[in-house]
């Protein structure tokens, strides 16, 4: 879901972009965010999810939030959702 918003952002140009470098720090990969595309200063602590080859890079917490505040999710999203009653099932 979030890739699928991901990629209608980018055909509807949503994103800036740049190249910078992946370095190593110690035994750790490391890259330098270019100024235009730095966090806000008070991002301490981010999330990182891989899809493939692919990192997106985002505030703790707040990987869905931009999709959920986007044109695609109406105010109504999911009030009726039809939910199958909890099954019963054995104890291990």
């Amino acid at each position: 879901m979030l890739y699928a918003g991901i990629v209608q952002s980018l055909k509807e140009g949503g994103f800036e972009m740049e190249k910078t470098i992946v370095f190593k720090n110690n035994r750790s990969q490391a890259v330098r965010l270019p100024k235009a595309l730095a966090l806000p200063e008070d991002v301490k602590c981010v999330d990182i999810i891989a899809i493939g080859r692919t990192r997106i890079i985002s505030p703790v917490g707040e990987s869905w939030d931009n999709w959920f505040d986007g044109e695609n999710v109406t105010a109504d999203f999911m009030d009726d959702r039809e939910q199958p009653s909890e099954q019963r099932r054995e104890h291990f």
